[in-house]
């Protein structure tokens, strides 16, 4: 049996996270602070260690630092409430392996801890996600068998086709597999082939020589050489002119760069990821994309889902982009039942990217630090309210031909309950009619984050 070691000073939550650990076949020994941890602690038989970063007495950062010291290639996952992404990214450069923000999800705690052990003792602490890259939130189930594929095909050099609508962070997963693989200390060198003219595109890519057309002064890399050794992601791939495509399918294969102008090519060591939200099944129909390179492409095909596929993450993105957002002031800002409700009911097309700059609308424009109904713009409410009515009965769920899944059915109605009393649990207990501790424990069984 896996042995754990956790390090939490809560002892409600120390108690559920231990019963739900050993529901999943974990042995864990507990301890309520520093101090004991570390006189419990044993490098021969603890696979793991998992330690909150606030805690009383000796803070969470110095345990690392001594279980590290006690035992280098230890395996050390760090809890860190919101809003503390800076710390638990400090404990990843002291050599933590990741971490996992409270409220905890089970399922993302027992996922992080499998990715862990499956390093084993050839664990290499690992780089912290890129700076400026926002975080990925993967409260729900569907965003969490996304980042279980990110973390399988990581390590290999295979490419990925990253499918999904606009403004569902297709490029954050791109971020994602760079940063888990044997890349990550690489260039990651994104380009967005709808962004750029399409005669420009080919000498962005791969580079001129001086005198190769009107303007070229002297010899220019592109962006293939530019990521040598690392990751070259190609947002809207569907994009590409078919002549260019002819150019990149040989790189694929050769592994060799021409610059525009030259002949003589240069090797490359480049994993590509690609992206895009387009039918490149249709695009090949009509000659508009090699079926060669499409298939070159898409050795795993990744989908991402659309917002109104993993509506269990609206709440907590919105609390997430709430502290991006007032980071800089200090401010503290909470967010209304109504508002999470409004939210819950629009079926928001433009994806993540349209919730956040919602979010971030509505921070610059509030008159009081409790974001309320009165902070939504109008057309947003028309548009859920309209939503709303047009899918009768789907404030739970429509009755589907051939039956009910009723544990669906369940979780969608605790998510909207907690989502109107603003996570507050015992008002969603009564309101529902159960014991709290009832709630309690279909909010851990089905996986359900709970903004505190």
């Amino acid at each position: 049996m896996r042995r754990l070691l956790l390090i939490e000073d809560d002892e409600s939550l120390r108690e559920i996270l231990a019963m739900n650990l050993e529901d999943h076949g974990f042995e864990v020994d507990l301890a309520s602070t520093g101090e004991e941890a570390l006189a419990h602690y044993d490098g021969e038989i603890h696979d793991v260690v998992l330690t909150d970063l606030q805690l009383p007495g000796m803070h969470g950062l110095e345990v690392l630092r001594r279980i590290l010291a006690k035992k280098k290639d230890a395996l050390v996952l760090v809890l860190t409430a919101y809003g503390g992404a800076e710390n638990a990214l400090e404990a990843m450069r002291e050599g933590a392996f990741h971490y996992v923000e409270k409220p905890v999800n089970t399922m993302a705690l027992v996922h992080e801890i499998e990715r862990a052990l499956d390093h084993g003792s050839t664990h290499q602490p690992q780089t912290p996600p890129s700076e400026g890259v926002a975080e990925m939130i993967a409260s729900s189930p569907a965003m969490n068998s996304v980042l279980k594929v990110v973390d399988r095909v990581a390590s290999s050099s295979a490419p990925v086709m990253i499918l999904g609508e606009s403004g569902v962070g297709k490029e954050l997963v791109a971020h994602a597999i760079h940063d888990r693989s044997r890349r990550a200390n690489k260039p990651f060198i994104a380009v967005n082939c709808a962004a750029i003219p399409a005669d420009l595109l080919e000498s962005i890519l791969f580079g001129y020589e001086k005198g190769a057309f009107t303007g070229a002064s002297q010899r220019k890399d592109g962006k293939f050489i530019a990521a040598d050794g690392g990751t070259l992601f190609l947002d809207e791939i569907g994009e590409m002119p078919v002549q260019l495509q002819s150019k990149l399918l040989r790189v694929l294969q050769d592994g060799l760069v021409e610059r525009v102008g030259s002949v003589d090519p240069r090797p490359v060591d480049v994993r590509i990821l690609t992206a895009t939200h387009q039918n490149l099944a249709e695009k090949i129909e009509k000659k508009e994309f090699r079926e060669d390179l499409y298939y070159r492409l898409h050795v795993v095909p990744l989908k991402v889902p659309s917002l109104r596929e993993r509506r269990e993450d609206i709440p907590v993105l919105m609390r997430h982009f709430v502290r991006e957002f007032t980071r800089e002031s200090g401010e503290h800002v909470e967010i209304s039942s109504d508002v999470d409700g409004l939210f819950l009911e629009y079926d928001w097309p433009g994806n993540v990217r349209e919730l956040r700059n919602m979010v971030e609308r509505m921070i610059l424009l509030r008159e009081s630090d409790v974001l309320g109904r009165e902070d939504v713009p109008e057309e947003l409410q028309q548009r859920a309210e309209n939503g709303h009515k047009d899918r009768t009965g789907a404030w739970y769920f429509e009755l589907p031909e051939g039956g009910l899944d009723f544990n669906a059915f369940e979780k969608e109605l605790i998510i909207r309950v907690l989502a109107k009393f603003g996570g507050n649990q015992s008002a969603a207990a009564r309101y529902l009619n159960v014991p709290r501790h009832v709630l309690l424990y279909r909010v851990e069984k089905f996986g359900i984050e709970v903004d505190k």
